[in-house]
């Protein structure tokens, strides 16, 4: 059947058939991009709203093509936690004080849960805060603790005393930071003694608080764990 070039239809009325597309090869992705992206979601919008199909709208792609460079959302999961909290290892600059030491643990590991919610998330949901990088930094702040006079016993309990006070403390500041509702001086009690109140002075104090306790025990000598 012959086709006017130049009309909408053909001799016989009908519309001419739309010419056929020529399906090229999918774009390529690298995990570096998917990794990204899935950054982004999980920080603004939580682990729960990452997906495939998320993924793929934000990369400009089909969900397959996501999975397919990536593999499974488990091992997606773990792939952000490992690359956020390796490139905030990074960032320590150890001193030699056993307190500092605490103290840069803790208040480096805070910004890397306030900054990158996506790890607090997972790591109440789903996992450690495991990465290639985070061992050294346990056996770093467990080492200065036994130099400062711990037992290797207490040395480990103390640091995961600090550590569930950090992932504490942050957990509230996230859930309740930005909600007027959850705001602490709302109580009574808390707004007549404090008037205005203040996470940073929250979390500073209960760091002094800590590294008090534990250099009382260490002028004690330390005692065995469970003694």
């Amino acid at each position: 059947m012959l086709v006017d070039q130049d009309a909408q239809t053909t001799p016989d009325g009908s519309a001419p058939a739309a010419p056929a597309r020529r399906r090229g090869r999918p774009r390529a992705l690298s995990r570096e991009q998917v990794v990204d992206a899935a950054t982004v979601i999980a920080n603004e919008e939580g682990l729960d709203r990452l997906s495939f199909r998320a993924l793929g709208a934000a990369l400009g792609v089909a969900p397959m093509t996501v999975h397919r460079t990536i593999g499974g959302l488990d091992d997606l999961h773990a792939e952000l936690v490992r690359r956020t909290v390796d490139e905030f290892t990074a960032t320590f600059i150890w001193p030699e004080d056993w307190r500092e030491v605490v103290r840069v643990f803790a208040t480096t590991l805070r910004d890397l849960l306030v900054r990158h919610p996506l790890v607090l998330e997972s790591h109440s949901s789903r996992a450690p805060l495991a990465s290639s990088e985070s061992d050294a930094v346990v056996a770093t702040v467990v080492g200065a603790l036994r130099e400062a006079g711990l037992s290797p016993d207490e040395a480990m309990y103390a640091f995961f005393v600090v550590y569930d006070f950090v992932v504490g403390h942050t957990a509230v500041l996230v859930g309740r930071g930005d909600s007027e509702a959850g705001r602490p001086e709302r109580h009574r009690l808390v707004g007549e003694v404090l008037g205005e109140h203040s996470y940073e002075v929250r979390f500073a104090l209960g760091l002094d608080v800590l590294l008090g306790g534990i250099e009382a025990r260490v002028g004690r000598g330390g005692a065995a764990a469970g003694a």
